[in-house]
């Protein structure tokens, strides 16, 4: 069974590395690396190479209720123009962005509920993508299992492990 991957402090000369939680997003360059742990939750990233620089959101929900419509990375359907916006991006740009999905497992097995979290997470992604007309470019989604998603922001480069107990598949 492989363990959670351990993130060592920055040091001098090397990456930084931010870890980002649950509710927030970040917009990378350079040496910055933004990575996420995520069950249930939906890690998006976008990366726009021609500008170099990226951003990485880790949602919580779906969908966020009309009263929350300015709620920030906290829901898939609000982090994602947040992130648009802090990329610079407008929707001339668009056809320019890669989208990278991970997460929305779950973890405890439909025995819970019908629809999980992690299932209505991936509906607002889908949803969400769909009518701003981007493009995702991989995605890991759903299973039941967490992952761990990381962007290097220097070479634009990601990757997408799973974490924790792999008997929980079976």
């Amino acid at each position: 069974m492989p363990s959670p991957i351990a993130i060592p402090p920055a040091t001098a000369g090397t990456a930084s590395i931010r870890h980002i939680w649950a509710g927030a997003f970040e917009v990378g360059c350079g040496d910055i690396v933004l990575t996420s742990l995520l069950g249930s939750c939906v890690g998006i990233a976008i990366v726009w190479r021609r500008k170099r620089r990226a951003a990485l959101a880790h949602c919580l929900l779906g969908e966020a209720p009309p009263h929350e419509a300015n709620a920030g990375a906290r829901y898939v359907s609000t982090a994602i123009p947040a992130m648009l916006r802090a990329l610079g991006a407008r929707p001339d740009d668009y056809a320019q962005l890669e989208v990278i999905a991970a997460g929305g497992a779950s973890l405890f097995g439909k025995a819970q509920l019908p629809v999980t979290v992690g299932d209505k997470n991936i509906v607002a992604l889908e949803r969400a993508v769909q009518a701003l007309g981007l493009r995702v470019v991989h995605q890991r989604l759903g299973g039941r299992q967490g992952c761990r998603i990381t962007l290097r922001c220097k070479d634009m480069s990601f990757d997408i492990h799973d974490v924790g107990n792999r008997a929980a598949e079976r």
